[in-house]
């Protein structure tokens, strides 16, 4: 007997494109192989049939690997890969019906840019919402690829190992998510369902989505500009591989953990990415950091575009890291709304600066040599090894870009380190043997890592250097264990904070990478409302604030270093031993004297305030005499005002509240005591003009400071106990030398 209620079956298995087979398809040719009979086979999903579309590929999984020709829908794509099992069997495939209609729509601006171009046009115009559409519909093909895929593809968190772990668990557990899956999912659903067209677009993103996959989109939405390549050459074509939309030109550096001895990733800056339309057409991405001639005849955007490039890369780095595509011969694409006059960018009349629907962009199809083809398919192959096909169009042309590739001395990579190394080598060495095959008689080269010039003189510095600063720390730890008397220098800080010879280097490894992380939201939330970036640089602190205090200590002491000196690695390792002994920073007195007197994340914000306020009371210092004078009724005293009340109470905020619980008890009686006397009543004080709210916690502090020692004594050595006075009123909480007046 029928059940009266009507059960809905496990939907049968469906293989789901990352790469659309719209784009596929401007690659693809009709097979035109041997005529097969549909009569009698079940299983029909490989067999080629006459007419059908095809792709010429190389089938990396293949061994040895091989040229085949392969249905342009079975390749670049894997079974119920947005299909979310969590959800009802009907709604299991919401993501992948999305991404349809997504792509629906977007194909037809995409077929108009190929049509003009096989048409001969010089160029194709597209409206605002079409180029946003495009932008949009570029970091989707980035988002939803395999690259990511293998990313979030977890049951649970514990198995995600990315650098971002911690604030990807705080969001799941914020939002309720339960798999990183479903933080993929939720990312997939909003950029689909964003609209760019309205005002707060951007501040909504934020919101809505786990926030560094959101900066990722706005970066690459915003902070980078679209043309479109083809080859000058007839006989030079692009290739397409499955991770085409997912790989960057620019600089990146590798690290070798001293401890696990794996390697990773400590940072990358993108110049340029790519999305290949067809063997003819490729849009590039180039990032605002490099120059736009039109744009940096105005000295202010020059300026601009100077200072971020040195976060970014300068100081990043330690110098200036050139693009291989810097000659890349592209430009912004023109408008309706502008014109070039005299090198310069200039509105239309009747223009004033508001995004309009009826914008209008013109991008040229820009003819590149054969070089540059080159360079940019040499990208592509030198990250196809984690790829499962190479697609391409002609095999006459290919056989010559693998050539090229194959044959051209390894400076823009083909280089085997890392942990990728053993892959690496297997697929250069399976196109080496594909070259021979297909007729070449040219040599392959590439360069072993593990052979270069310097690098076993790079590895014995290395290694000597981690030995040596282990034993130095090692030693610093015996010390502070014998001495009768606490020793003073921020190694000590560091080993009171928890710290040891075993932890150090992971640490000092780890604070540099915290740094970094720190530089680059700022470089990427460049034009973003400041709103939103003071928001994001927040969160981050926040974040960090939760680490352990040691490691905060050496970030904090990082970025003192980085702004007030070099952040050069040795430099940074010269200057944290030479300190050793001599007269402390203000944040390595706090750490020593209050380790074990505050939770956590107090003796972190603390150590932290500190140090930012003593970077900035370094860099812009002002005599004690004229620090709490007002300032002149001009330009300058208005703007070193601004300066004195971020170090005095922009920073610090509310002495109240500082984490020390005997004084935070000490601050509430004394501002009791002066609201019972009357603050109006209270004469003497620095800038009588400020508010009652900064002049209660001015004269708060100027009541605390000489009941401070008697507060904390007894458990801080008197000696210590002095020197944290001195840091805490000077530094922590600034605070005017004068008589208490009640």
């Amino acid at each position: 007997m029928a059940s009266s209620s009507s059960q809905i079956s496990p939907p049968n298995p469906e293989y789901q494109h990352f790469v659309p087979q719209f784009m596929l398809r401007n690659f693809a040719h009709k097979y035109l192989g041997p005529q097969r009979t549909k009569k009698g086979k079940k299983n029909k999903k490989d067999t080629l049939f006459r007419g059908e579309l095809i792709v010429n590929n190389v089938n990396l999984r293949a061994n040895p690997i091989t040229i085949q020709e392969t249905k342009v829908a079975r390749i670049f794509g894997q079974y119920d890969m947005y299909e979310d099992t969590a959800q009802p069997t009907a709604q299991q495939r919401e993501i992948e019906t999305m991404l349809g209609k997504l792509e629906s729509h977007t194909s037809t601006i995409f077929r108009k840019i190929v049509k003009a171009f096989e048409a001969g046009d010089p160029n194709v115009w597209v409206t605002r919402e079409e180029r946003n559409s495009i932008r949009k519909f570029l970091f989707i093909l980035k988002y939803r690829g395999s690259t990511f895929h293998q990313r979030f593809h977890h049951t649970g968190s514990g198995e995600y190992n990315f650098n971002d772990k911690a604030r990807l668990e705080e969001y799941m557990e914020k939002n309720n998510f339960k798999r990183p899956l479903d933080v993929w999912f939720h990312g997939l659903k909003t950029i689909i369902n964003l609209k760019m067209d309205t005002e707060n677009w951007r501040a909504e993103l934020v919101e809505k989505m786990y926030r560094d996959d959101a900066m990722w989109f706005l970066m690459h939405s915003e902070m980078m500009y679209l043309a479109i390549c083809t080859p000058s050459d007839p006989e030079a074509e692009f290739i397409l591989t499955d991770n085409s939309y997912n790989v960057f030109e620019g600089p990146n550096t590798v690290a070798k953990n001293p401890v696990t001895g794996k390697f990773r990733d400590t940072g990358w800056t993108s110049y340029h990415e790519f999305a290949p339309l067809s063997p003819k057409l490729m849009i590039v991405l180039r990032s605002s950091l490099l120059p736009v001639p039109e744009e940096d005849s105005n000295p202010e955007i020059k300026a601009w575009r100077d200072a971020r490039r040195k976060e970014a890369v300068d100081d990043f780095y330690g110098g200036p890291v050139e693009s291989n595509l810097a000659d890349l011969p592209i430009n912004k694409a023109r408008n309706n709304y502008s014109q070039v006059v005299n090198g310069r960018i200039q509105q239309l009349p009747g223009e004033d600066g508001t995004l309009l629907k009826s914008h209008k962009f013109c991008f040229s199809f820009f003819p590149v040599g054969t070089e540059h083809v080159n360079k940019i398919n040499h990208i592509l192959f030198d990250n196809a090894h984690r790829c499962t096909s190479i697609v391409f169009g002609s095999k006459e042309t290919f056989l010559r870009t693998l050539e090229w590739y194959m044959t051209c001395p390894p400076i823009l990579g083909k280089l085997l380190v890392g942990d990728s190394a053993e892959s690496r080598r297997k697929l250069l060495t399976n196109l080496a043997a594909l070259m021979k095959s297909l007729g070449s008689t040219k040599e392959a080269v590439w360069e072993d890592g593990e052979t270069l010039p310097n690098f076993n003189e790079i590895k014995d510095i290395e290694r000597a250097l981690g030995k040596g600063l282990t034993e130095w720390m090692l030693s610093a730890k015996k010390e502070l264990q014998q001495s009768p008397e606490p020793p003073t220098g921020p190694k000590y800080a560091y080993l009171l904070l928890g710290g040891s010879d075993e932890t150090f280097l992971e640490d000092m490894d780890q604070a540099r990478l915290m740094l970094k992380k720190r530089i680059k939201i700022d470089v990427h939330s460049q034009g973003q409302p400041e709103e939103i970036r003071g928001k994001i640089r927040e969160d981050l602190i926040e974040e960090y604030l939760t680490y352990p205090p040691r490691r905060v200590l050496l970030f904090a002491k990082r970025v003192r270093f980085m702004v007030l000196g070099s952040d050069e690695e040795g430099n940074f390792k010269a200057e944290m031993a030479r300190q050793a002994g001599q007269a402390e920073d203000p944040e390595d007195i706090v750490a020593q004297a209050l380790h074990d007197k505050m939770t956590t994340k107090k003796i972190n914000r603390l150590v932290y305030k500190t140090t930012m306020n003593g970077i900035d009371q370094a860099k812009d210092p002002i005599p004690e005499g004229e620090f709490w004078a007002t300032p002149a009724p001009s330009l300058e005293g208005i703007l070193r005002l601004e300066v004195i009340r971020k170090v005095v109470f922009g920073i610090p905020g509310f002495l109240k509240e500082c984490g020390i619980p005997e004084v935070e008890q000490l601050a509430l009686s004394q501002e009791q005591r002066i609201r019972q006397h009357g603050l109006s009543r209270v004469k003497g004080l620095p800038y009588g003009f400020l508010p009652e709210g900064e002049k209660m916690e001015l004269l708060t502090r100027i009541m605390v400071k000489p009941k401070f020692r008697e507060a904390l004594a007894g458990s801080i050595s008197a000696g210590l106990l002095r020197k944290l006075e001195d840091a805490f009123f000077k530094t922590s909480y600034p605070t005017p030398p004068m008589v208490p007046p009640i």
